[in-house]
């Protein structure tokens, strides 16, 4: 399985929100879930979407597992031993208790245009009245993210370019 999971803030708002999307060995739409955290910051966003998805993954039983983020200090803290924060303790030695129950975990970072379905999943959830959604098929809003994605499009990502006269 494959979990890609994002973190969203409005500060325009001042609301967050956690989201993320559960897929098969094929690539197909197994489950998706979106969270509403109210005032948090996205580090917090990003470690309430992990959280979520990963307590989904065990509940189905998953046993090997491909976690992408597309915030690279959630990956450098899950992926450091000795990383500690006394502010997000709790939250995750969660993640770390979930991810010490699946036989084969790799988590990796991934750019931003390629977890565009798990960020408009968490745009929805800073934005959702209910403070839990399971969808069980893509919402309307992300279907065609989806479908562009699991047909191998991609977008462009534009780096700047150093030491050009």
């Amino acid at each position: 399985m494959k979990l890609n999971i994002d973190g969203a803030s409005n500060a325009v708002l001042g609301l967050a929100g956690g989201g993320g999307l559960i897929r098969d060995e094929a690539g197909r739409w197994v489950v998706g879930f979106s969270r509403k955290l109210g005032k948090v910051n996205s580090f917090l966003a990003e470690l309430w979407a992990l959280r979520d998805g990963l307590l989904l993954c065990h509940q189905m039983n998953t046993t090997a597992l491909i976690v992408e983020v597309d915030a690279k200090v959630v990956v450098e803290a899950l992926t450091n031993p000795s990383y500690s924060n006394t502010i997000v303790s709790g939250l995750f030695d969660d993640c770390r208790q979930i991810l010490s129950c699946f036989n084969q975990v790799r988590i990796q970072h991934i750019f931003r245009e390629a977890n565009m379905c798990a960020d408009q999943l968490a745009r929805l959830g800073s934005l959702q009245a209910s403070e839990f959604v399971l969808f069980s098929c893509p919402p309307l809003d992300i279907k065609d993210t989806f479908e562009a994605d699991s047909l191998g499009v991609y977008s462009n990502r534009l780096c700047p370019v150093f030491g050009c006269s």
